[in-house]
């Protein structure tokens, strides 16, 4: 076993070594309230998640691999049948995502773990060794370890020389074809609609926030985007449910409809109002706990009239929400365009979210 804090071995060390020695193993790395895992077969990267990082769903729902509507849905039957089945290898039973696309998927999965935690300078890791030929998730020949940590450096690197804040709003005003463009540049284009935000931008693209941050700084200063002089006004709605999978999605959409999101579980529900200070609440039916959610913030304080969308597995008995204000419905899976409506509605909008 390897240990260690990561304020005397840089990460970037610890993986070298792993990879070197063809090691199989799991490589831990934490950090106050976020936690990582590396899985390794014989010094290659098998696979890479992050508590309250993003989800392969969400990842093969960024690609456009898999509609969010099918995620869910894998989602519930992992739920209530097989709670050992990865999602991808469901998604691949099922005829939906062909096995490439899933390698691929996992790929920009642990290229986004890497890139996290090789930006941390303080925490813990461990590395448990495990035997090369035990299962340990069954994707493939993994990623090649090494090429993966200089991609990730050298995206760091690139990254760091020029960005914009995610509420930052621009709008065409050069000729892009007479401009030395940056990687990326003509799909971060396509997105520039002088009313979308950065981050509303970044959502719609399989590129990872910061290179699109990166990409329209680069843009800006080419001359081929103007910043607008006025900020997105973009309302935080607060996400509250059991399933990281599932809470993702739903950020995932609302930041495409131009909202902010957090996230947070039950237990944590008051601290996290209180921290945020939310537009809306959408909660994730859990074992009847949503209901206890909104009947105990509607007894009174600042929450009571905060208004919340429950999203339920079927529609509520009739008289359920005579004295609980503001507190709407709808029924899991649903599509990205009728959540976002939803929300919209809940705060008052006229029209879809993004739309004046």
């Amino acid at each position: 076993m390897l240990k260690g804090s990561l304020k005397s071995a840089p990460l970037s060390d610890v993986f070298q070594l792993i990879a070197l020695s063809q090691k199989s193993g799991i490589l831990t790395v934490e950090r106050k309230d976020k936690h990582a895992r590396i899985y390794f077969t014989q010094g290659r990267v098998a696979y890479a998640h992050m508590r309250s990082g993003a989800h392969l769903g969400e990842v093969l729902v960024r690609m456009d691999l898999v509609t969010a509507l099918e995620v869910q849905e894998i989602l519930m039957t992992q739920r209530r049948e097989s709670p050992g089945t990865l999602l991808g290898r469901m998604a691949v039973e099922r005829g939906i995502l062909a096995e490439d696309d899933l390698a691929r998927a996992i790929e920009r999965q642990a290229f986004d773990v890497v890139g996290e935690v090789l930006t941390w300078s303080d925490g813990a890791f461990e590395f448990h060794d495990v035997d090369a030929n035990a299962s340990q998730v069954p994707y493939g020949h993994g990623v090649d370890a090494l090429v993966l940590l200089m991609r990730v450096i050298q995206s760091g690197e690139e990254v760091r020389e020029v960005s914009v804040p995610p509420e930052a709003v621009f709008s065409r005003s050069g000729d892009p074809t007479k401009a030395d463009l940056p990687p990326g540049a003509w799909e971060v284009l396509s997105q520039v609609d002088a009313k979308s935000s950065a981050r509303a931008i970044a959502a719609e693209l399989d590129m990872g926030e910061q290179r699109v941050y990166h990409v329209l700084g680069q843009l800006e200063r080419l001359r081929v985007v103007e910043r607008s002089p006025y900020l997105a006004d973009e309302p935080l709605v607060l996400v509250v449910g059991a399933s990281q999978a599932l809470r993702r999605l739903i950020m995932l959409a609302l930041q495409r409809g131009g909202l902010r999101t957090a996230t947070t579980e039950y237990a944590d529900v008051v601290a996290g109002i209180s921290e945020h200070d939310p537009r809306a609440l959408l909660v994730d039916v859990d074992e009847g706990r949503a209901w206890e959610l909104v009947r105990e913030l509607r007894k009174g304080g600042a929450q009571a009239h905060l208004p919340v969308l429950v999203l339920v597995d079927e529609p509520p008995r009739a008289g359920l929400f005579r004295r609980l204000p503001r507190a709407e419905w709808l029924v899991k899976p649903f599509q990205e365009l009728e959540l976002q409506n939803e929300v919209a509605q809940l705060l008052g909008r006229r029209g879809p979210i993004g739309s004046s």
